[in-house]
Parts: C-alpha cells; sequence; structure tokens
C-alpha cells in the first residue's frame, strides 16, 4: 500500500469515526420536541420556514423540499414550508437596500404569521442575519427551532428549541443536520398517514 493510499485510509477511518460521533449526540429528547413543534404547526395549518447561509443554506432548500413534498399524501392538507433562502430577488433586494444582516428578518415580516415554525440552521449559532430572524420571530409570535454545531453560538441561548451537535468540523455537522431533516420528514410522513 502506497503512503498516499494508507493516508487516505487513515483520513477516511477517522472521518467516518468522527461523524458516527456526532449521530450519536443527537439528543432523543431534543428531537422529539421538534417533531412535535412540527407536527402541532401542521395541524394547525401553520408554516415552516428555514433559513442558513452557505452549506446551511443548502440544507435549508432541503428541507422545506422535505418538509413540503418529502410528507406530501394523496388527499391530505400540505405541509407548508419554503426556505427563505430561495427568494433571490427578495434576499438581493433587502441585501442591497437594508443589508445582509437583515436579509431574512424582512422576509419573516412579510410573512410569518403567529404560531409559525422558523427552523434556523447554522454550524456556528452566530451568523448575524440567522441571529436577527430568529430575533425577530420571538418577538412576534413565531416558534423558533435551531439546529446547530460547534458551541453552539448565540443561537443556542436564544432559540425555544435546540438541536446541537457539539462539533467543530463544518463537514460532519452539516451531514448530521441533513440526515435529522430526512427523519423527521419521513416520520411526521407516516404520521400524516396515520393520524393527519
Amino acid at each position: 500500500m502506497s503512503a498516499t493510499e494508507s493516508g487516505f485510509r487513515d483520513f477516511y477511518q477517522e472521518y467516518m469515526q468522527e461523524t458516527h460521533d456526532c449521530l450519536d449526540m443527537v439528543s432523543y429528547d431534543e428531537m422529539q420536541t421538534v417533531c412535535e413543534v412540527l407536527w402541532q404547526a401542521y395541524r394547525a395549518g401553520k408554516r415552516a420556514w428555514v433559513i442558513g447561509n452557505g452549506g446551511s443554506a443548502a440544507t435549508a432548500i432541503h428541507f422545506a423540499c422535505c418538509l413540503s413534498q418529502g410528507t406530501a399524501v394523496e388527499g391530505k392538507k400540505p405541509f407548508r414550508s419554503e426556505a427563505l433562502v430561495s427568494n433571490i430577488a427578495f434576499l438581493t433586494a433587502v441585501g442591497n437596500d437594508h443589508g445582509y444582516d437583515k436579509v431574512f428578518e424582512y422576509q419573516l415580516r412579510n410573512c410569518m404569521s403567529e404560531g409559525d415554525v422558523v427552523i434556523a440552521i447554522s454550524c456556528s449559532g452566530n451568523s448575524p442575519n440567522v441571529v436577527a430572524a430568529v430575533d425577530y420571530a420571538n418577538s412576534w409570535g413565531g416558534i423558533t427551532v435551531s439546529f446547530l454545531g460547534f458551541s453552539g453560538g448565540k443561537l443556542r441561548e436564544t432559540s425555544h428549541h435546540v438541536v446541537h451537535i457539539d462539533n467543530f468540523n463544518y463537514g460532519q455537522v452539516e451531514t448530521v443536520h441533513m440526515s435529522l431533516a430526512h427523519l423527521l420528514s419521513q416520520h411526521l410522513k407516516d404520521r400524516i398517514l396515520l393520524e393527519g
């Protein structure tokens, strides 16, 4: 085996083990609570708004799709969900006119209703635009749920509900966040089939 092959094998094994360890960090109680929050929002006809930056923006788009199309059951009402990173015209208009820190908050001002769920996805928990949106949602009757990594940052303290992965590797934290989005949407679809 060459040094290159050996180096990759070592990296591969370490990375996969650390990712597995991240999955073990997920709190069942936290996830059960988040699932119930989403279920009650669905039952009440509320919406879920999903936000994030960078890789977490991509997760936000995927998560919103999981909650809407991924839970769709013929003959049942839909779970209405949207990622606020998807409206590029609105996002860039706000960024240009008011600053990037306001791009999610200003969208929530236009679209969030009391009882809607705002799902924040952030490795650091400190992204100013995500923190501002969560603060706004908290002040105006939204229910805030944050999927976090690293030390959890500001969002760990300000969000109503938190799922925290205590790891400082972006890739591993983002992988777990995506897996949890799939877990939640698949369970919610099963529940909609049975109870919705």
